[in-house]
């Protein structure tokens, strides 16, 4: 049932468009419920979901950045063949001006000059000939980020290995907690 609701949420399509008032932390649920499979095997999932305020998005395009970057990040925790499981961890949380994403893994990490170019429309690290890896699915999140909702989209490197993907979109103008549940003053 969970799986359904969450299929259900996800796939409700917006005009591409259309912008409206999302939670955030629940689209981070739904798409996890939806990715079990692609990471169940290979990475455990630890979250720190800090209470938001909802962004003006659109939900689809913001859950499709956060389901590519799980995958990735599932992708290159498998690719090290460990005898255990990695760890995925997603954090959130909000200033006066932004609302954050980072969606960060313990995997072998990007080198530098790979990080360089990972935006870039069909620059990939995996062989396509397997099926897998055309090259679009980062530059897709780039545009969706950064051109569609005025953000920004990060890439970082542990000198310890691992990789960590910072989502920045700008906060509704005037939130105001009232009562202990914050509204977006209009």
């Amino acid at each position: 049932m969970a799986q359904r609701n969450s299929m259900r949420s996800f796939s409700n399509r917006d005009a591409s468009d259309k912008k409206i008032l999302f939670d955030i932390n629940g689209g981070i649920r739904n798409t996890l419920i939806l990715t079990r499979n692609e990471y169940y095997n290979c990475a455990d999932i630890e979250t720190k979901l800090e209470e938001l305020p909802p962004v003006r998005c659109n939900p689809e395009q913001i859950n499709q950045v956060v389901l590519n970057l799980i995958v990735n990040s599932a992708s290159a925790i498998a690719s090290q063949k460990r005898s255990g499981n990695g760890k995925i961890t997603i954090h959130t949380w909000f200033d006066s001006k932004n609302i954050y994403c980072s969606i960060a893994d313990d995997g072998p990490g990007i080198s530098q000059e790979i990080r360089t170019h990972i935006f870039e429309p069909f620059f990939s690290t995996k062989n396509p000939g397997q099926g897998k890896g055309r090259g679009l699915g980062l530059s897709i999140c780039y545009d969706i980020i950064t051109h569609k909702h005025e953000g920004t989209l990060t890439v970082d490197c542990l000198p310890e290995g691992g990789t960590v993907f910072i989502i920045t979109l700008p906060q509704p103008s005037n939130p105001v907690i009232i009562e202990g549940s914050l509204q977006i003053d209009s």
